[in-house]
Order: C-alpha cells, then sequence, then structure tokens
C-alpha cells in the first residue's frame, strides 16, 4: 500500500511540474506578444515585416560554363548577353540577309541597289569590253547628245544606276538606304508608294543638269535621287540629328541644317566658286524636287493624285 501511494504522489507531481510549464510558457509568450505589439503600435502599426518595392524574385539557376569556361546563370538577362558570345553568322549569310530583309521592306530599295552594283560591275569592263563600253555610255549616261539629240528619254533615269566609282557608289547607296526607309514610311502613311518618288527625282535631276549644262557634259549616279530623299526627309523631321564624318572628323547636325548647307554648296558650285568634277545641278535639282515634293506632300495633293491614278487603273484592268 505504502509503494503505491508513493507511485500515486510521483505522479501527481509529475502532473502538477508538467501543467505549471505549460501556464508558465504560455504566460511568457502573451507578455511577448504584448510587448512585440506595443512596438509596432510605437513604430506606426503595420505588418511584422515590411515589403521591398525593388525587389524581384527571379528564377535563375547555376546555368552551364560558356565558351570562356565561366558559369552563367540561367536567367532573361543572361541568356540575351550569351548571345554576345556568340560567333556572327558568315558574310555570304548575312549578306543574303541583308537582302532579303531589304526586299521585304522595300522592293524600290532592293532593285535600285541591286541594278546599282550591277552596272557598277559592268562599268569596269567599259574599257575592255567595246560592246559594254557602248551600251553603258548610249543609255547610262545623261548627256545632252543622247538625251536631246538622239532622244534616249530613258537615259534620264538609267543614268542613277550607273556609277564608275567605289566611293560614289557606296556613299550613295548608304545615303539612298538610309534616308528612302525613312521616305517610304513617311509615305506609306498616305498610301503613296516610293518608286514614283524615285523615279520623278531622277527625271527631275537629271532635267535641271541638262538645263544648267553649258558644255557638252554628263552625269551619272543615284546623288539627284538621294539629296531628293534627304530634303524629303529634312523638311519633315527638321530636327532629326544626323551623323557624318567629313575628312575624318564627326559631325552631328540637325537635318534642316544639312539641307540648308547642301543648297548653299550645291549653288557655289554651280558657280564655280567650290571643286569642279560634281554635277552641282543635278544636287540642286534632287533638293529642289524633294523641297516641292514634301509642300505638294503636306498640301494632300500627292495622296489626292495617287488615289485618282489607282482608280483610274483599277477601272481599265
Amino acid at each position: 500500500m505504502i509503494g503505491r501511494r508513493r507511485k500515486y504522489h510521483a505522479f501527481l507531481f509529475l502532473l502538477a511540474t508538467i501543467i505549471a510549464l505549460s501556464s508558465a510558457s504560455v504566460h511568457s509568450a502573451s507578455i511577448v506578444g504584448r510587448a512585440t505589439k506595443s512596438l509596432y503600435s510605437i513604430r506606426g502599426g503595420g505588418s511584422y515585416y515590411e515589403s521591398n518595392p525593388n525587389y524581384h524574385s527571379s528564377a535563375s539557376t547555376l546555368g552551364d560554363l560558356d565558351e570562356q569556361g565561366f558559369y552563367r546563370g540561367a536567367s532573361v538577362s543572361s541568356k540575351l548577353q550569351y548571345s554576345q558570345y556568340q560567333r556572327p553568322p558568315p558574310i555570304t549569310q548575312a549578306v543574303r540577309n541583308y537582302f532579303t530583309s531589304l526586299h521585304q521592306f522595300s522592293p524600290t530599295l532592293f532593285y535600285g541597289t541591286t541594278t546599282s552594283l550591277f552596272f557598277f560591275i559592268l562599268w569596269q569592263f567599259q574599257s575592255t569590253s567595246h560592246a559594254i563600253g557602248k551600251l553603258l555610255r548610249n543609255h547610262f549616261v545623261c548627256s545632252r547628245y543622247n538625251v536631246l539629240k538622239k532622244k534616249r528619254f530613258h537615259a534620264l533615269v538609267l543614268s542613277a544606276l550607273s556609277h564608275a566609282s567605289l566611293q560614289h557608289l557606296a556613299l550613295n547607296l548608304y545615303a539612298y538606304s538610309t534616308f528612302g526607309r525613312s521616305v517610304k514610311q513617311t509615305l506609306a502613311n498616305q498610301g503613296v508608294p516610293l518608286w514614283p518618288f524615285v523615279c520623278s527625282a531622277s527625271v527631275f535631276s537629271s532635267f535641271t543638269f541638262l538645263a544648267m549644262d553649258r558644255g557638252g557634259g554628263s552625269c551619272i549616279g543615284l546623288s539627284g535621287v538621294t539629296l531628293a530623299l534627304l530634303a524629303f526627309d529634312s523638311l519633315n523631321f527638321p530636327s532629326k540629328e544626323l551623323r557624318m564624318i567629313v575628312s575624318f572628323i564627326p559631325i552631328q547636325l540637325p537635318a534642316y541644317y544639312l539641307f540648308l548647307g547642301l543648297v548653299g554648296i550645291s549653288i557655289a558650285g554651280i558657280m564655280g566658286l567650290v571643286g569642279g568634277g560634281v554635277a552641282h545641278s543635278t544636287h540642286l535639282g534632287g533638293l529642289l524636287f524633294g523641297s516641292l515634293f514634301d509642300e505638294a506632300f503636306q498640301r494632300g495633293y500627292v495622296r489626292q493624285l495617287n488615289y485618282k491614278i489607282r482608280k483610274a487603273y483599277n477601272a481599265i484592268r
């Protein structure tokens, strides 16, 4: 009996101890909770945790080894940077991709560029091949003899595709592509195609050359067309910043200032005040055509004429 009472008393003591400890822990937790709440009330209230608006979780991983043996994360930014370590495509593929995208963007720019390249190659054989030389001189050169005497009026347009020097070709094609893309988008906003502008600019600038030519001179190249594109684009976006290199000196200026400068240089060239060997009258004709076309475009005449021509063409077809 005595042993059972001792075991019963020991059990009661253990149970009382457990109840006392649990009540003490609850009491201490309530005290800590009240203290914490009082601290947050002093701070101004709010949640226990404050969110950081600048924090963005990312699921970047360690990634794989790159070509230089470094680990790169698998996040989006690292994937974009990883392309910088890849080799560019072969030159032939890059050229093919360029001309494919150019044709998709504007067939006028594509055919103007490719035909200029083709006839530039032919001009390199004009001294060795009599047939090629005769063909080019009779049909791809703008002169009083070809246009006015021989009535080869197609030379007014075909002469724009002729380039005898690589520097002349490269400069014209660069300007043709640069300003042609911008002008194409501007005209497309009113449903006007680019090719009438290019052909008309070639004819106008060639006629300007013939009107101001005092001797038996001739002119070739896309300069009249490219300056017409430049004039139209500069008058539409006069504050556009243009960058160029003149005598290895980088220059940046608004497009309208460049337009005015080219007009002044062309007039000075016609008067013989600046270097010869350049068809300044053709350049002035291109700048003048671009200005007149812009005036007609702003007044809505170009859009109206384009609509009437399309309507007549659809009626005939």
